[in-house]
């Protein structure tokens, strides 16, 4: 493969072309990446998954994919990927619970662009808390840290989404919305007319409420925040963002109904505690 001479955190790739994707955890990440390569030229790609910022991609990557014909090769070793890859492959760098730079240096010596896929405060949450929930490791206080953390990255990547600098795509719209998709991949500049939703990805575990095994078509995720109404630390988690000003101010802005649910929250719940 080509050496991109001009890059000097990368001596081993060369792509033609380069999408930059950041997105938090729960938020569709993998559905949408899969589509996308299923719209790339001959569905070809390499992808180079949950990188570290600032590093080589190539070598920070927790896992690297090549892509034909719109599918993942059951290819092993980085060598006989790369090698399978081709010359100036179009490349997707995901950084996965990263908040885009303000600005950023191009990773390489190639056009590149920059999205932002991302879900509603409601859904997300929900979905990130289940997931995290399951995890014996994890007591109420690692709940708390964990999804306090992500919460305030959270709300940085809204802050970006309103700066403009990345292509926004939304996973609830993306998964309701054909116009949505085929709307997408024009912002994006991919060339296919796949506008199916493909099926559920092995990354990530599949869904937080219906396993691994779950139809894209049997998926409620419009119905997470509903799933997790009676959950306590789920309502303590609104509960707290709700009286947090910055951050309903950057909700309000993307995502109104969720913010005036968190409002009427905020008004009704009235968090009463006497310690014995």
């Amino acid at each position: 493969m080509a050496v991109a001479a001009q890059s000097k955190q990368t001596a081993t790739l060369a792509p033609g072309q380069v999408l930059r994707i950041y997105g938090m955890r729960r938020s569709g990440n993998h559905a949408l990446i899969d589509w996308i390569f299923r719209n790339a030229e001959q569905g070809r790609g390499l992808f180079l998954n949950a990188c570290k910022p600032g590093r080589d991609p190539v070598r920070s990557a927790l896992s690297v994919g090549v892509f034909d014909r719109g599918k993942e090769q059951g290819l092993k070793g980085l060598g006989q990927k790369l090698e399978a890859a081709g010359e100036a492959p179009f490349t997707v760098v995901s950084f996965e619970d990263v908040v885009p730079p303000d600005a950023s240096e191009p990773l390489y010596a190639a056009p590149e662009r920059s999205a932002i896929i991302y879900r509603s405060f409601l859904q997300w949450s929900a979905s990130l808390l289940r997931k995290i929930q399951g995890n014996r490791r994890y007591g109420a206080l690692d709940r708390s840290r964990i999804m306090m953390i992500a919460l305030s990255k959270y709300q940085q990547i809204l802050a970006r989404i309103q700066q403009g600098n990345s292509i926004p795509l939304l996973y609830d719209a993306w998964m309701t919305d054909e116009n949505y998709r085929a709307d997408a991949l024009k912002r994006l500049g991919l060339p296919g007319q796949d506008l199916s939703r493909g099926n559920v990805q092995r990354f990530g575990g599949g869904s937080s409420f219906q396993g691994k095994k779950t139809a894209i078509d049997d998926l409620m995720t419009d119905k997470r925040s509903d799933a997790m109404a009676d959950d306590l630390e789920y309502k303590l988690l609104l509960w707290t963002a709700a009286r947090d000003l910055r951050f309903m101010e950057r909700l309000a802005a993307i995502f109104p109904e969720d913010a005036e649910r968190l409002l009427t929250l905020s008004d009704t719940a009235k968090a009463k505690v006497t310690l014995p």
